[in-house]
């Protein structure tokens, strides 16, 4: 009896030591909506600005080329019943040979657009990663997930706002400052 009396004593004092141990904090879990986030950055809309104006003088050229091709094609329909056979089937034949190079131009383009949106979508992607990594760090958040691996989160820990704000100083903090107004004389520092 005495054993039974000291065996329960041990397990009572040891069930208040493991009681009176802090115990291990909540993991703190938060959530981002990455699509939001790719959408609204400043600089996806920055990179979105440049690869227009980067390819925009290519592209009206091909249009423009395009409004010729269909003229002459017209052109040949109209005169092609008056022409000698052999001047009609030279100008067909010159005039397949310049949509095939429309059609290489324009294919060639439009690889190089594509090529040209990958790299600035994953420029970009890197830029989202490295601003929720350091909105988790600075928020000392333990897991953060993406949209596609929740159903519903609660305004408290979705981050994508956070997110946002943090890419948005980010974009501020590397545009050029121009002085509002260059033209002044500096005033004079007080007590002068």
């Amino acid at each position: 009896m005495l054993r039974l009396t000291l065996i329960g004593l041990l397990f009572t004092l040891s069930l208040q030591f493991v009681q009176a141990e802090e115990p291990t904090p909540p993991y703190r879990l938060a959530v981002v909506n990455v699509v939001k986030v790719l959408e609204q950055a400043p600089q996806a809309a920055a990179e979105g600005k440049r690869l227009e104006s980067l390819f925009a003088a290519r592209e009206a050229a091909l249009a423009q080329e395009q409004l010729e091709l269909q003229r002459a094609r017209e052109a040949l329909q109209a005169t092609g019943e008056t022409l000698p056979e052999a001047e009609r089937i030279q100008r067909e034949r010159e005039l397949r040979t310049l949509e095939r190079d429309y059609s290489r131009k324009q294919e060639d383009l439009r690889e190089e657009i594509r090529f040209a949106k990958d790299a600035a979508l994953e420029k970009v992607q890197e830029q989202v990663e490295q601003a929720v990594e350091a909105v988790r760090s600075e928020g000392q958040i333990d897991i953060v997930f993406r949209e596609s691996n929740y159903i519903v989160a609660s305004a408290r820990v979705n981050l994508t706002d956070k997110v946002l704000a943090y890419l948005q100083q980010q974009f501020d903090s590397q545009q050029p400052t121009v002085a509002p107004n260059s033209s002044k004389a500096p005033e004079p520092a007080s007590g002068d």
